[in-house]
């Protein structure tokens, strides 16, 4: 196989989730599509993805998680496999290996098999069954050097085997988009005061009541801060958003701290910020943060997770904005009103975050899987007798 080779891959999810995790197979697919390969989604049809995959042409056979080792699940896989008889598989959920490994041994195919893991394990998976499922995987790549390190602990693979593949952002998307920065801020009644935002889901963990603290002590400083946050809360953790407004209602910052909900263009959102912040604990990498340096925005973040490898090109050195090490609501309000206190420091960070940004870029993402992909082919084919 040579470089121009067309290639059938499947990138394969049955998450029903809605966040990066759903988004790198989508990203993955449309762009190699375009290259020319033939490209499918195996996913559930009633998920994000599915719905996302069908908008693009891409949705081919359903996957449903039923269950470890579930035969639903399996039998649908066995069931794609006669049909489309893939070169390349590539999962992003550890959960599908239960299902698709016995699927792949039932039907006798040989071929790579990639997993990408998007979010750290809290346990050991080292036990038989575990090694016998991560025997199976050829490649395993992970959305940050923070993740990497956790597979290595954790998970019954070789090093060598594990290689770190940063989440992209495609720049053609997120950049600054001055006209929608004018509109929404005039939209908002907020043009002369300064805003700061947060692109995140209302989950636990993402630092909502942190930032909502942080808000109220800021606001006292600086009356004219505003804050707005954008993002959704599943169903099953209304109870949650419930208590931020309760929480927000206490502090007496109800119009000064706007939940937004579901926005459809975010870079447009991003570029009427003057600074964005990400408070999340943990985070397996933090796609939102170089979102919003795409668009130029300073980024204020919580160290945790893989957050600190988007703006520290050594450690303590951050570029681009501030890497916190504190949850005390005052020492971030200290912070803010540092950043937004000083233009010099403002437009330090402004000239920075597209340099970063460049990082993450989608077109070198894509074109190092084709690589992986096409190494593992040659590889694979080299070895036949």
């Amino acid at each position: 196989m040579n470089r121009h080779s067309r290639y059938r891959i499947v990138q394969a999810l049955a998450s029903r989730g809605e966040g990066g995790r759903e988004l790198a197979p989508l990203l993955l697919a449309r762009a190699l599509r375009k290259k020319g390969h033939e490209v499918s989604i195996w996913a559930d049809p009633g998920s994000f993805l599915g719905k996302k995959a069908q908008e693009a042409g891409l949705l081919t056979e359903a996957f449903h998680f039923h269950g470890h080792f579930s035969p639903p699940s399996a039998l649908e896989i066995l069931k794609a496999l006669r049909k489309e008889a893939p070169d390349v598989i590539h999962l992003h959920h550890t959960k599908d290996l239960w299902s698709v490994v016995p699927a792949l041994a039932l039907a006798g195919w040989k071929g790579p098999l990639f997993l990408t893991k998007h979010v750290a394990s809290g346990v050991a998976k080292k036990d038989l069954l575990h090694r016998r499922l991560y025997g199976r995987v050829d490649l395993l790549l992970t959305c940050s050097e923070f993740i990497r390190q956790n597979v290595v602990e954790t998970c019954p693979v070789e090093p060598e085997k594990v290689q770190t593949s940063f989440m992209p952002v495609d720049l053609r998307e997120f950049r600054l988009k001055a006209d929608a920065r004018k509109r929404l801020r005039k939209a908002w009644g907020w043009g002369p005061n300064e805003v700061i935002g947060m692109v995140s889901r209302v989950t636990p963990g993402k630092g909502h009541e942190l930032l909502l603290r942080c808000a109220a002590k800021l606001i006292a400083q600086r009356p004219k801060v505003r804050f707005r946050v954008i993002g959704k809360h599943t169903l099953d953790e209304k109870w949650y958003f419930d208590r931020c407004l309760d929480l927000r209602k206490k502090l007496g910052i109800e119009k000064a701290f706007i939940y937004e909900g579901y926005v459809q263009d975010v870079a447009g959102f991003l570029s009427a910020l003057d600074l964005a912040v990400h408070a999340a604990e943990a985070e397996s990498f933090g796609m939102a943060v170089v979102e919003a340096m795409a668009c130029g925005r300073p980024v204020v973040a919580r160290r945790g997770g893989g957050l600190a490898e988007i703006l520290e090109s050594k450690p303590g050195k951050a570029q681009g904005g501030l890497v916190l090490d504190t949850d005390d609501p005052q020492e971030w309000a200290n912070a803010l009103e540092k950043v937004l206190g000083s233009k010099a420091l403002m437009a330090k960070f402004r000239r920075e975050t597209r340099k970063i940004a460049l990082r993450f870029s989608l077109e070198p993402w894509v074109e190092r899987h084709l690589q992986w992909y096409r190494q593992l082919l040659e590889e694979k084919k080299a070895a036949l007798p």
